[in-house]
C-alpha cells in the first residue's frame, strides 16, 4: 500500500476558498487601517507647518505673509517666463518652479507639504481641475502641495477681490485675531468644485491663497475627502490648522445643508 502524498483537488480547493474568504474579511480592515495612517501623516504636517509659522510670525514682529505670494513669491508670478510655462492656477502640481516666497525658508526640505491622501487622489482626478488644459503649455500632475492660507490673515492687497471687498476683515498680525483656537490658519483643500446640487463651492485648490464666502458662492471650501469613500469624496472631513496652534477635524457641511458657512465662519471675525 502506497502512502499519501500532497492533497487531492477537492482539499487544494477548500483551502484556496479559506485564503480567499480571510483576504476577503481582512482587505476592507487592512485598507481603512491604511487610510487611516495616511490621515495620521495629513494631520502631523499640518503640525510642522504649525510650528513653521509660529517661528515665521516671530521673526516678522507677528505680521502674517500674503497668503497668495508665502510659498511663491510675488516676483516668481510675474516673469514672463513663469507665465507662459508655470500657469499659476497649476502651481499645486507643477515641479518645474521652485518655491521662493518668504514662508517657504521655514518649510524647506521638510517633506510636508502634500497629504497622501491627496497625492492618491490628485494621481487619479487631476484631470478633473477646472484649470487642467487652460495651462499654455501641459503640466504634469506632481502635487507640490495641498494646503492653503486664510486669506484675511494678513495686510492685504488691493489686487485681491476678497481683500478689496472685505477690508475691514482683514487680520494683519496676530494679534488682531480676537479667538485663535477658533480662526483658520491653514488647511485642506479639493482639486474639485462641489456643485448643483449641493453648491458648496465653486473654487478647488488653485493656489495657496483660501477664499471663503459668505453663502459659498465663487469661494473656496475645507476639504471634503477624508474618512469617507471613493464613491462619496464629497461627504468627508478635513484637517485644519488653527491660529493657536492646534490641529482639529472639519466638516464642510456641519452648519448648513446647503451654504459653506463652515469656511467663512471659521476663517473671519464677522
Amino acid at each position: 500500500m502506497r502512502n499519501k502524498k500532497g492533497f487531492t483537488l477537492i482539499e487544494l480547493l477548500v483551502v484556496i476558498s479559506i485564503i480567499a474568504l480571510l483576504l476577503s474579511i481582512l482587505m476592507p480592515s487592512l485598507q481603512k487601517a491604511r487610510e487611516q495612517a495616511k490621515f495620521v501623516i495629513c494631520k502631523s504636517n499640518l503640525h510642522f507647518y504649525s510650528l513653521a509659522g509660529a517661528m515665521y510670525l516671530d521673526d516678522n514682529n507677528g505680521a502674517y505673509p500674503h497668503p497668495t505670494y508665502c510659498i511663491f513669491s510675488r516676483e516668481s508670478f510675474e516673469t514672463p517666463y513663469n507665465k507662459h510655462y508655470h500657469f499659476r492656477y497649476c502651481r499645486w502640481h507643477d515641479a518645474g518652479i521652485t518655491p521662493d516666497g518668504p514662508f517657504w525658508p521655514y518649510l524647506a526640505e521638510k517633506d510636508v507639504h502634500v497629504c497622501p491622501t491627496f497625492r492618491a487622489i490628485a494621481k487619479r482626478r487631476g484631470k478633473n481641475h477646472p484649470w487642467h488644459d487652460a495651462a499654455p503649455v501641459p503640466i504634469p500632475i506632481e502635487p507640490q502641495y495641498s494646503y492653503s492660507m486664510n486669506g484675511f490673515l494678513s495686510a492685504g492687497d488691493e489686487k485681491e477681490d476678497l481683500i478689496a471687498l472685505h477690508k475691514d476683515l482683514q487680520m494683519p498680525r496676530v494679534t488682531d485675531v480676537k479667538h485663535p483656537s477658533t480662526m483658520l490658519f491653514i488647511t485642506e483643500e479639493n482639486i474639485w468644485t462641489i456643485g448643483y446640487p449641493e453648491r458648496l463651492s465653486d473654487w478647488p485648490l488653485n493656489d495657496t491663497f483660501f477664499q471663503p464666502t459668505k453663502y459659498g458662492y465663487g469661494g473656496d471650501c475645507i476639504a471634503t475627502f477624508h474618512k469617507t469613500t471613493s464613491r462619496n469624496l464629497n461627504k468627508g472631513v478635513s484637517n485644519v490648522l488653527f491660529v493657536d496652534g492646534h490641529v482639529a477635524e472639519e466638516s464642510a457641511w456641519e452648519r448648513g445643508p446647503n451654504f459653506c458657512y463652515n469656511s467663512w465662519n471659521l476663517c473671519t471675525q464677522d
